[in-house]
């Protein structure tokens, strides 16, 4: 069974990181890519932002019965199966799980153009994946 608790709160973190990110888009990129102290905050933001759209979609994959289980990619792939989200948006959080395995666990070098472009032009997916998420519970469990 859902816990509308869980999904108000997971939403709630979305929402905030999301907002967190946004207010750090104020540098020009050679501003970013010379500051490693905003990088971090930039890219640890992120990483929590996307690990709470994870936690979300493992929460309600589980507590809908949905398939299939595993990986991080699989969770939001369950949510895109079962018309939670749109098929654009669950390829879009695919790709972030990856940039988040990424940033996390630091496979090769961050390329910080690509965080800079992401910060400037992506975070919309996640505003989407909120809104897709908020629509189908609203929906089905209210």
């Amino acid at each position: 069974m859902i816990d509308e608790e869980i999904v108000v709160d997971k939403l709630r973190h979305v929402n905030g990181y999301t907002n967190d990110l946004k207010r750090m888009r104020g540098l020009s990129k050679d501003e970013y890519v010379a500051d490693i102290v905003v990088q971090r905050a930039v890219e640890r933001t992120f990483t929590n932002l996307i690990q709470s759209c994870i936690d979300l979609a493992q929460h309600i994959r589980t507590a809908e019965e949905l398939s299939p289980t595993g990986t991080s990619k699989q969770e939001i792939e369950a949510l895109g199966n079962a018309a939670i989200i749109s098929a654009d948006t669950e390829e879009k959080l695919n790709e972030a799980v990856g940039f988040r395995n990424i940033l996390a666990h630091r496979y090769g070098d961050v390329n910080h153009d690509v965080v800079y472009e992401v910060l400037h032009n992506d975070l919309h997916w996640f505003e989407q994946f909120q809104q897709e998420i908020a629509r189908w519970f609203q929906k089905n469990h209210q």
